[in-house]
């Protein structure tokens, strides 16, 4: 029965799915790309360059499948669920490992590029703490409004009940 469920759902929604295929082939085929481009790597910089791309790309996939999944539980699914809640936690505890991990990234980046290159540092040091930087101030903008749009999916709901 969960079966039918699904390919009906599929059927209805074929152009999103596909875009969702293409999306996630355009992304992994984006992983692959740099983690080709760090093996094939000359220089400890252009290894490090491409381990924070790598990490950066790692990083935005995470906060924009956050954001897509509070945006579909929010205004597509239009029911309330505290999952749509838990995801504005998730988020900030999401961002705190973010910077924590970008730390360390950071320590070993500085300690893999050469003295040639430490004028670039500055902008690795950019890529590796900045990828969140969209998300935070999208959040500042969007997130009272999805929290307030939740809130009156939730009362609907409570008045449908």
């Amino acid at each position: 029965m969960g079966t039918i469920n699904i390919l009906q759902t599929a059927k209805k929604n074929l152009v999103s799915i596909i875009g969702l295929i293409v999306v996630l082939a355009f992304v992994g085929n984006s992983y692959v790309d740099e983690i080709q481009d760090m093996n094939n790597a000359s220089t400890g910089y252009d290894y490090c360059y491409h381990l924070v791309n790598l990490y950066e790309l790692i990083c935005r996939t995470i906060f924009a499948a956050i954001y897509f999944v509070i945006c579909w539980l929010t205004y597509i699914n239009r029911q309330y669920s505290r999952w749509s809640i838990w995801l504005f936690y998730l988020s900030a505890i999401v961002l705190i490992f973010h910077f924590i991990i970008s730390g360390f990234l950071f320590e070993y980046v500085y300690d893999h590029v050469e003295a040639d290159h430490m004028d670039s540092l500055p902008t690795l040091a950019r890529y590796v703490f900045g990828a969140p930087a969209y998300f935070v101030l999208l959040s500042l903008f969007f997130v009272p409004k999805f929290i307030k749009d939740t809130i009156k999916l939730k009362k609907e709901q409570e008045l449908t009940i």
